[in-house]
Formats: C-alpha cells, sequence, structure tokens
C-alpha cells in the first residue's frame, strides 16, 4: 500500500473524535473523515445533527469527508443481536459487538478501497507494539479508559489502528476542542447506546418489538428455594441487582438475583445473596493472539466497575473459569468480563454463567 501519511478516522461529530482528527493533522498525518450512519432517521435519531458538525468541521480543517451507509448491516448485526440477547435473560452491550463487527469492519473495508494503511478512532485506549505482537492497553486516564469496549479487537485491527486520544485525559481534550472551536461549548457528552434513546431498553423493545414481549406475558416471582411469591409483567422488565419494580412489599428489601427467561421467572434474593465467587466466561479473545494456559490478573465484569483480582484456568472445551479474589456483586450473563495484567488487556469474554 502507498500513502503512508494518510489516515481514515472515523468521526461521529462528538468532541472526541473531532479531537482525533484534529490532532493526527497536527502530527503531521493526511486525515480523511468517515462518519458511518447506523441508524434511519427517526424522531429520535441525532444523526442528521452529529453529521452536520462532522462536515462543518471537515470543511473548516481542509479535510475530506465522506459518509457510508450501514445502516441494514447494523440493525443485522447488531440490533437484532441485542433483542434476541435480552430476550434469552442475558444483558448484552451491543457497543462491544458493534466495534469489531461494524466500526473496524467498515473502517478497515473503506480503508482498502482508498488505498490506506491506517485509521483511527476517538477511543480512550493505546495500542503499542512488543516484538511484532501488537497490545491493548489502557487510556492513561482511568475515568475514561474504553480498553474494556475493545477487546474483540485482534492482530487484524490493532496493527492498522491509532488511539490519538490513549495519551490524553479528558479534560486535556476538553481544553484542545474549546481552544480551536471543534465543537459547541454547549455540546453535551452522551452516554447512551445510540439506537436506544436515554438508554431505556424497556422502552425500545416496547416500541419496537411489541409482538416478540407479547408472547412473554407476565411470569412469577419465586424466592431462591422456588417458592413463588408474586408475579410479574415479563422478564424483559428486570435486570439483575434490580430492587424496584416487583409491585408488592417484602418484610426486607428484596433484589432481583436471577433471570429465567425459559420460564418467565425471576428469582429475587437478600443483598447478600447477590454476591458471587465466579463466573465461567466464553467467546473468548486474546487481543495480543497468545492463549496462555492459566490466567491471573484484574477482572472488569462491567464497564464502571474497579476490577477485583481473579485467577482462572481453561477447559476442555475453550471457556474459561474464572475465581475472584473477593465475591463480586450482581455478576450478570451477557455483559463483558475483560482481565488485565496492569494496564494491559490479556482477553476478553462473555459472562456465560455464574459460579
Amino acid at each position: 500500500m502507498q500513502n503512508r501519511k494518510k489516515i481514515l478516522v472515523g468521526i461521529s461529530g462528538g468532541v472526541d473524535s473531532s479531537a482525533a482528527l484534529y490532532l493526527l493533522r497536527e502530527q503531521g498525518y493526511d486525515p480523511i473523515g468517515i462518519t458511518l450512519k447506523v441508524i434511519e432517521n427517526t424522531k429520535d435519531s441525532k444523526f442528521e445533527g452529529e453529521l452536520e458538525r462532522t462536515k462543518n468541521l471537515c470543511k473548516k480543517l481542509n479535510i475530506e469527508h465522506i459518509v457510508r451507509h450501514v445502516e441494514q448491516e447494523f440493525y443485522d448485526k447488531i440490533i437484532i443481536d441485542f433483542v434476541n440477547t435480552y430476550l434469552q435473560g442475558e444483558t448484552p452491550n451491543p457497543c462491544v459487538v458493534c466495534n469489531k463487527h461494524i466500526k473496524w469492519n467498515f473502517l478497515l473495508s473503506e480503508a482498502d478501497k482508498l488505498d490506506i494503511n491506517y485509521v483511527a478512532t476517538g477511543h480512550y485506549a493505546r495500542i503499542i507494539e512488543k516484538n511484532g505482537q501488537f497490545e491493548l492497553y489502557k487510556g492513561i486516564d482511568e475515568n475514561k479508559d474504553q480498553s474494556y469496549m475493545l477487546w474483540q479487537l485482534g492482530q487484524g485491527e490493532l496493527s492498522r489502528t491509532m488511539f490519538p486520544l490513549g495519551e490524553y485525559t479528558k479534560d486535556k481534550i476538553r481544553e484542545i476542542a474549546s481552544a480551536h472551536s471543534l465543537v459547541p461549548e454547549s455540546l453535551a457528552e452522551s452516554q447512551d447506546i445510540c439506537f436506544i434513546p436515554e438508554n431505556d431498553y424497556r422502552k425500545y423493545l416496547k416500541t419496537n418489538f411489541f409482538d416478540r414481549l407479547k408472547l412473554i406475558g407476565k411470569g412469577d416471582l419465586v424466592d431462591t428455594d422456588g417458592t413463588v411469591v408474586g408475579k410479574h409483567d415479563g422478564f424483559y422488565n428486570f435486570t439483575i441487582g434490580q430492587r424496584k419494580g416487583f409491585k408488592i412489599g417484602f418484610g426486607e428489601r428484596r433484589y432481583v438475583k436471577q433471570l429465567d427467561a425459559k420460564d418467565n421467572r425471576i428469582v429475587i434474593a437478600r443483598n447478600e445473596d447477590l454476591f458471587s465467587n465466579g463466573a465461567i466466561i466464553k467467546n473468548i479473545n486474546f487481543p495480543a493472539g497468545i492463549a496462555p494456559k492459566e490466567v491471573s490478573g484484574t477482572i472488569k465484569i462491567r464497564y464502571n466497575h474497579k476490577g477485583v483480582p481473579c485467577r482462572g484456568k481453561f477447559t476442555s472445551n475453550g471457556i474459561l473459569k474464572i475465581t475472584f479474589d473477593q465475591p463480586q456483586r450482581a455478576v450478570t450473563p451477557g455483559q463483558t468480563a475483560v482481565i488485565y495484567d496492569g494496564d494491559k488487556v490479556l482477553l476478553g469474554g462473555i459472562i456465560n454463567e455464574i459460579l
């Protein structure tokens, strides 16, 4: 490939991707901005406003900007996967799946068409090459680090990716964006899943997949020994660790311990019963491409989890049995688990069972 100074930069119209585009240009690259349109226009869609910002920024910086429509692929691979997983009684993380199967898939495909070696995004993470292996590390801003969301990337993606924000704090990026008027000062940082307004899963499902929910109907609330203690309007209204929504009072607080999608049952328990000693992890990926026989490190069981020391062994069928050094609350099937050696991502996978 030629044009080594060229780089294809995924931009969304937010502070981070806008700053990534700016920084790469300042570092001597010749960036091209690309925006992937993943959602059809609806009254809830923010895409048109985001697209206008990306166009204006690229025009201001004299950078070429292209738009690619991937709505159908996003619906098939991300939205339907999310709905299917959620209605199996698990709590999926669609952003993790999207990074691998939509963002990097299309970024690298478009880069190949344009004869460009590298792609970049505004993620807070780092890639370090050691002896020909590309390793994924946390960004230096512990509060903003996004390596947890990137564990599905492998050598093919990491060897061609740059994360220009990995060595910066979020506060510094805001300063850069403000100093160079990259985005409006009033622009708020989005924490929502892009296709679920206000992160309201239940409302989204009821609005878009009501026919599937209607087939589920009402079910039983049961305690840990299986005794029926009440009714609920469908297991999909609950998540592990949830306290409210039972429509019935108890002598002391009760929390969701387990979702039984097959029988449409919710198992409730006291708070102290929500702690687990370990988990079974499936669908494992090693970003550096090296699979150890045994694992020890720090595991994060959700994005905002502080992490806990753990150790684990692989079974004959390739899944990983993890033991936590201290019991952890509300470990949730379907969620991502990522294990670190210091700041380096050793592996990631999906929580399958609770131990």
